[in-house]
């Protein structure tokens, strides 16, 4: 019982350190939500006047080979209306649209960067008129967020399926820090096709209303690798672990972003001693002491780091 109610008390912490200030910063205004309306209208619209593509224009497996994300989610584009005008069984929400056409313009950032731009030309790939990119918020921040929940479900997906290895004993259990740096790296790996573009997409992130929703995302990703991770902590350790890497994935992204070396080796092996630097304060008999210190450098590792970035156009 006293379990599960320091089990209950840690997730409500955790959630309130994660921000979530979603009713503040994620939704709508009522004059965005009636914008994104009419542009849906006219595309549909303008769909209609056009003569229906061949099959050929409505797939979209045309990303890069060493592209990862939300490649698996892609499929057959669902029919609106049927042959009588009349709609399908598969009609296709407002939601599912947006997230075919934010999907489809992940090919196009390394041209146009995280853009309306970019939207708009993967609107052209789903036959669907460049209007369509006035659905979104101009900055691209939408496009971005998208990208980053992509790559955290594709995580999630690869850690639970390596558990279930474990599980059926097909494979050995990692030891923690091997666990923690593998995760960290494989997620930071998704980010190689668009890194020329990443420090854009950071300096966006940084923008006052995208911060609730891209700390949100990062903490999620934390909480998920320490939970395959087996962590079961029910004291003050809980947060100290997950501030601390968060700060270890900020630190190594920045790292990354100005590494030329072979495969960003020179990234991984700074990752690697930063977990095993991590794990043996663990251990250290004033731990108690840096426990503060740790938790505020986690909270505002992605700050810090995106500020550092916001003025790299480039990788050195």
């Amino acid at each position: 019982m006293a379990a599960a109610a320091a089990k209950g008390v840690r997730l409500a912490g955790w959630r309130l350190w994660r921000g979530r200030a979603v009713l503040q910063c994620q939704l709508y205004p009522p004059q965005r939500a009636f914008q994104a309306s009419a542009v849906l209208r006219r595309v549909f619209d303008e769909q209609k006047k056009e003569p229906l593509a061949s099959s050929s224009q409505h797939q979209f497996n045309s990303y890069p080979a060493d592209h990862q994300p939300g490649q698996e989610r892609q499929g057959h584009c669902p029919s609106y209306t049927g042959q009588g005008g009349q709609e399908s069984e598969d009609y296709e929400s407002e939601e599912q649209l947006q997230h075919r056409i934010l999907t489809a313009a992940l090919e196009f950032v390394p041209e146009h960067g995280w853009t309306a731009e970019a939207i708009a030309e993967g609107a052209k790939t789903l036959g669907l008129s460049v209007a369509a990119a006035g659905m979104f918020h101009s900055d691209g921040s939408d496009l971005i967020l998208h990208f980053v929940s992509e790559c955290n479900t594709k995580l999630s997906e690869l850690l639970e399926q390596e558990q279930k290895l474990v599980q059926l004993g097909e494979a050995e259990k990692k030891p923690t820090d091997q666990f923690l740096k593998d995760a960290v790296e494989a997620r930071l790996r998704m980010l190689i096709p668009y890194i020329e573009k990443w420090p854009q997409a950071l300096s966006i992130l940084l923008l006052p209303r995208n911060i609730p929703s891209s700390l949100n995302l990062l903490t999620s990703m934390i909480d998920d690798i320490w939970q395959y991770a087996g962590d079961q902590s029910t004291d003050f350790n809980w947060y100290t672990r997950r501030a601390v890497l968060t700060g270890i994935y900020n630190t190594t992204e920045l790292v990354m972003l100005q590494d030329s070396s072979p495969d960003f080796d020179e990234t991984w092996r700074f990752l690697e001693n930063r977990v095993a630097d991590a794990m043996s304060m663990g251990n250290a008999a004033d731990q108690v002491r840096s426990t503060g210190e740790a938790v505020v450098q986690g909270l505002m590792g992605a700050a810090v780091t995106i500020k550092n970035l916001a003025g790299l156009n480039q990788r050195r």
